[in-house]
C-alpha cells in the first residue's frame, strides 16, 4: 500500500484541498482529509491518449511538415521499417514524459516482422516495460491504396521511372481478404488482451475500406462486444469522397448496418455536419478531437463546442502529431482550450469540461476500465505535478485549475502512476531506457535512408500528381 499526501487534488468534478490518498492493489483504496503535513504537489488523474499511431520518431524529420494528410502519409513512406520493439517504446515513453497514462494506437502500418502476431506480441511487451495501458487497433483497408478513388488517371500522368517508384512502393502488395482481417484481429485479441493491453478492429477510415468491410467489422463487433476504432472526416477531401459515394448519407448507412454503437470511436470528425453529430450523440459513439494534428495536418478546427453542445461523447487525441512534437498532453489540454472555448465574453465550456474530455471520456475508448477521477476504488492511473513549480511566482492563492491551463506542461510532471505502478519518477522514466532507444532508432533510419533515394526522386512528380488529383476531382481548392 502507498499514502500520498497532496496539497491539491483535482479532477472533472473540481477541487480538493489537503487530501490524503491511499493505493492498494492497483486501485484507490481511501481518500481522506490530509491529517499531517501534505506534500506541495497536485495530484489527478492521469490523461488519455484516445487515438494515436505511435510513431518512433516525429514526421517532420521526413520532410512532411505542412503537408495536408492526403500527401502527408505517402510521406512517411521515407521512414523505413525497423524494430517493433524499439518502434513501440520510445513514442509510449514520450507518452509518459506527456503525462498519458493510456494510449490507443491506430498499426496502420506494420513495422516488418513476416510474423504479425510476433509483431504485436513485441509490441505488447514494450508496452509492458513502459507501464502504460495501451489499446491497439489492429489497422484494416481493403481499397484505395494512392487517392480516394480510381488511381489510374494519377499512375498515367506520371513519368515513367516515378511511376515504377510509385507502384513498387504503394501497389506491390495484395490487399488481405477481409476474412483474413477479421480473423487477425480476433486472434491478437485471444493472445495478447488484457486489461492492461486492449485489442480492437481498427479500419482506417471510409475511403480505404469498401462497404463489404465495413459490414464484416460491424458483425463481428457485435458478435465478440470489441470496440471500433476509426477515423472519419478528417479533411475536407475526405468529406467530399463521403458526400460523392454516400449521396444519402454515409453515417445513414452506417447505422443500417448496427456499424454506430457505443462500441465505436471516431477520430477527428472535423468536417462533420450538426446532423451527423446529433447521430454520433444518439448512438453513444465516442469522438476524439486531435486538436495539434488538425493544425499540423492543414485539416481544420474541429467543431468542438458544438460536439459538447449536441450531448457528444469527446475525447482527447494527440495523433502522434502534438503541437511541438513532443508528446506533451498536459500542452494540448491548454491547447483545447485556449482554440475552442470561445472568444471575449463569450464562453462555450468551462475548463472542467475539458479535463472531462482529457482525463474520464477516452478510458472507455482505449479499454481501460474505472478510472479518470479522484474517488474511491477508482483505477489508481495518477499524474503528479509539483505546485511550487506550477506556481514559482507565488504571489497569492491561485486556484491550481487556473494555473495548469495557463502554463501547464511536462515539465511540472513529478509522478506518473498507472494502476498503482510508478512509471515516471522525478521526471524520468522508471525502467526504460528512451535516449538509448532513439539513439538506436536514428541510426537505423539514418542507415536505411539511402534505400529511399528512388523515392526522394519521385516524390515531387508524384506530389503534384495527388494535388491535381483532390483539386480537380472533389471539387475542394
Amino acid at each position: 500500500m502507498r499514502l500520498i499526501n497532496a496539497a491539491e487534488g483535482l479532477d472533472a468534478k473540481g477541487r480538493k484541498t489537503r487530501l490524503s490518498l491511499s493505493i492498494e492493489n492497483g486501485r484507490i483504496a481511501r481518500i481522506t482529509d490530509a491529517a499531517g503535513a501534505a506534500e506541495d504537489i497536485i495530484v489527478m488523474p492521469a490523461l488519455v491518449n484516445a487515438h494515436d499511431h505511435a510513431r518512433p520518431l516525429r514526421s517532420s524529420s521526413v520532410g512532411a511538415f505542412g503537408k495536408p494528410l492526403e500527401t502527408w502519409l505517402h510521406r512517411l513512406a521515407m521512414m523505413a521499417p525497423v524494430d517493433p520493439y524499439l518502434a513501440t517504446l520510445a513514442p509510449l515513453a514520450r507518452a509518459a514524459l506527456g503525462g498519458q497514462g493510456a494510449v490507443m494506437i491506430h498499426h496502420v502500418r506494420a513495422m516488418g516482422l513476416t510474423d504479425y502476431a510476433k509483431e504485436t506480441e513485441v509490441m505488447a511487451r514494450a508496452a509492458r516495460d513502459v507501464g502504460v495501458r495501451v489499446a491497439l487497433g489492429i489497422g484494416m483497408r481493403d481499397c484505395n491504396p494512392l487517392v480516394y478513388g480510381a488511381h489510374d488517371e494519377l499512375l498515367a500522368s506520371l513519368e515513367a521511372a516515378v511511376r515504377a517508384e510509385i507502384e513498387a512502393r504503394f501497389l506491390s502488395q495484395p490487399m488481405m481478404p477481409i476474412k483474413e482481417q477479421i480473423e487477425r484481429v480476433d486472434a491478437v485479441a485471444a493472445a495478447l488482451g488484457s486489461p492492461m493491453f486492449d485489442v480492437q478492429y481498427a479500419p482506417n477510415g471510409p475511403q480505404w475500406c469498401s462497404e463489404a468491410l465495413w459490414e464484416a467489422i460491424a458483425e463481428a463487433s457485435a458478435r465478440t462486444g470489441r470496440r471500433i476504432t476509426t477515423h472519419l472526416y478528417e479533411t475536407k477531401y475526405q468529406r467530399a469522397w463521403a458526400d460523392r459515394s454516400y449521396p444519402q448519407g454515409m453515417l445513414k448507412r452506417w447505422k443500417e448496418i448496427g456499424l454506430l454503437s457505443p462500441r465505436l470511436t471516431l477520430a477527428h470528425c472535423v468536417w462533420a455536419t450538426p446532423d451527423e453529430l446529433d447521430m454520433i450523440a444518439e448512438a453513444g459513439c465516442t469522438i476524439v478531437t486531435n486538436t495539434s494534428s488538425n493544425l499540423a495536418l492543414r485539416s481544420g478546427i474541429a467543431p468542438l463546442a458544438e460536439m459538447l453542445k449536441r450531448c457528444c461523447k469527446v475525447a482527447m487525441g494527440i495523433d502522434g502529431q502534438a503541437f511541438d512534437e513532443d508528446d506533451d498532453a498536459l500542452r494540448e489540454i491548454r491547447l483545447l482550450w485556449s482554440l475552442h472555448a470561445g472568444w471575449g465574453f463569450d464562453r462555450a465550456f468551462e475548463p472542467s469540461e475539458i479535463l472531462l474530455v482529457a482525463l474520464e471520456n477516452g478510458r472507455g475508448a482505449v479499454g481501460a476500465g474505472n478510472g479518470g477521477r479522484l474517488a474511491e476504488g477508482a483505477a489508481a492511473d495518477l499524474l503528479i505535478l509539483d505546485r511550487a513549480a506550477l506556481d514559482e511566482d507565488g504571489l497569492m492563492p491561485v486556484d491550481p485549475i487556473e494555473l495548469l491551463f495557463a502554463r501547464g506542461n511536462r515539465s511540472h510532471l513529478r509522478e506518473l502512476i498507472v494502476a498503482g505502478r510508478s512509471v515516471v519518477q522525478n521526471g524520468k522514466l522508471v525502467g526504460v531506457d528512451l535516449d538509448a532507444a532513439q539513439r538506436e532508432l536514428r541510426a537505423a533510419y539514418r542507415a536505411a535512408m539511402p534505400s529511399r533515394a528512388g523515392f526522394v526522386q519521385a516524390w515531387t512528380g508524384f506530389e503534384k500528381a495527388v494535388c491535381a488529383h483532390y483539386l480537380t476531382r472533389l471539387g475542394c481548392c
